[in-house]
C-alpha cells in the first residue's frame, strides 16, 4: 500500500463528543481535512458509509453540514451547536441508532479482505469502526516513518 498522502483521520467512529453522538467529531475532522487539502484520498467525507448514515438519522441536510464546515471552518464545539440547530430527529432514541450501527457494525468482507493480512487480523475482528482505527493508526505509522 502506498503512503498517504495528507493526513490520516485517527479520530475513532466510536469517538462522541457532548452530545454523546458517535461518528461526529470524526465527520467534522475528515470535512476539515478535505477542505484543506490534507484528506488522503479515498476517504469520505460527509458522503455515504457512517457519515451519512449518521447525518441521515439526525435529520442533518447532508450538503449543508458540509457546506458549513468547509465554509465556517468551525471548531468542534461550534458543530455540535450547529447539529443542535438544525437537526429535525435529535432524539435520545436516534443517537442510540447511530451509536448501535457504528459500534456493532461489521465491515462488508469486500473491504476487509486487503486489510486482513495487512494489519494482521484476526478472523474474528470484523468490527468496522476498529479495523478503520487501525488501518487509520497504519496509514499515520507510514506517513511518519516517510517524514
Amino acid at each position: 500500500m502506498s503512503l498517504p498522502d495528507g493526513i490520516p483521520p485517527v479520530l475513532s467512529s466510536s469517538v462522541r463528543g457532548p452530545l454523546g453522538v458517535a461518528h461526529l467529531p470524526r465527520t467534522w475532522l475528515k470535512i476539515r481535512l478535505h477542505a484543506a487539502g490534507k484528506l488522503p484520498e479515498g476517504y469520505r467525507h460527509g458522503v455515504g458509509g457512517f457519515d451519512e448514515f449518521m447525518l441521515t438519522t439526525l435529520g442533518v441536510d447532508r450538503d449543508a453540514f458540509i457546506a458549513f464546515v468547509e465554509g465556517e471552518r468551525p471548531d468542534y464545539p461550534a458543530v455540535e451547536d450547529y447539529v443542535r440547530a438544525h437537526a429535525t430527529n435529535l432524539t435520545p432514541e436516534a443517537i442510540a441508532t447511530v451509536n448501535a450501527r457504528i459500534d456493532g457494525h461489521d465491515m462488508p468482507e469486500d473491504l476487509i479482505a486487503d486489510r486482513r493480512s495487512r494489519l494482521r487480523l484476526e478472523p474474528g475482528y470484523t468490527k468496522a469502526a476498529r479495523v478503520n482505527d487501525i488501518d487509520d493508526w497504519d496509514a499515520f505509522h507510514r506517513m511518519l516513518l516517510s517524514s
